[in-house]
C-alpha cells in the first residue's frame, strides 16, 4: 500500500501522512465493509483515492490537454544485467521526473493495472484526456532514455 501511495505522491513524508489517514479512515469505517475478505482491495482503493486527492490539491490543473523465454536463448543473447539495471534506473528516473499528471496516470495504469476509464472516473476527466496523458508521459520517458518509437 505504501509503495502504491509513494509512486503517486513521490514524497515519503506525504506518503506516510496519507497512509496514516487511510488506515485511520479504514479503522473508523470497518463497520461499513460487508465482506472482510475484500478488506485489502477496499483499503487499497482508500489509499489510491487519498493519494490522488492529495496530488489534485497540490497542483494547478489535471486538464491539459513479444514474449520470449530467456532460458532458451544462448548466453550471448541473454540480457546484460548491468545494461538492464541502467536502463531500468533511467526509466524510473524518467518516471519520477514527469509532471504529476503524467506520472500518476502511468503509475495507476501500469503498476495498479487500472483501465483508462477507471482512472478517468477517479480524476473526473474524460478518458481521452487520460489516454493522452499516458501516451505523452510514456513518450517523455522514452525520449529521456534516447529511445525512439518507429
Amino acid at each position: 500500500m505504501y509503495h502504491t501511495c509513494l509512486r503517486i505522491v513521490i514524497y515519503t513524508a506525504d506518503a506516510e501522512d496519507i497512509m496514516q489517514d487511510a488506515f485511520l479512515e479504514a479503522f473508523t469505517s470497518l463497520d461499513k465493509i460487508k465482506n472482510l475478505e475484500a478488506f485489502g482491495g477496499w483499503l487499497k482503493r482508500i489509499v489510491i483515492n487519498k493519494s490522488i486527492n492529495h496530488v489534485k490539491r497540490h497542483q494547478k490543473s489535471w486538464l491539459e490537454l513479444e514474449e520470449t523465454d530467456l532460458a532458451d536463448q544462448p548466453d550471448e543473447q541473454a540480457v546484460d544485467e548491468l545494461d538492464f539495471k541502467n536502463k531500468l534506473d533511467a526509466i524510473v528516473e524518467g518516471l519520477n521526473a514527469l509532471p504529476e499528471k503524467y506520472r500518476v496516470v502511468i503509475n495507476l495504469h501500469i503498476f495498479e493495472q487500472m483501465s483508462f476509464e477507471e482512472i478517468a472516473g477517479m480524476m473526473n476527466v474524460p478518458s481521452g484526456t487520460i489516454r493522452s496523458q499516458y501516451l505523452r508521459g510514456k513518450q517523455k520517458i522514452l525520449d529521456g532514455i534516447g529511445f525512439k518509437l518507429k
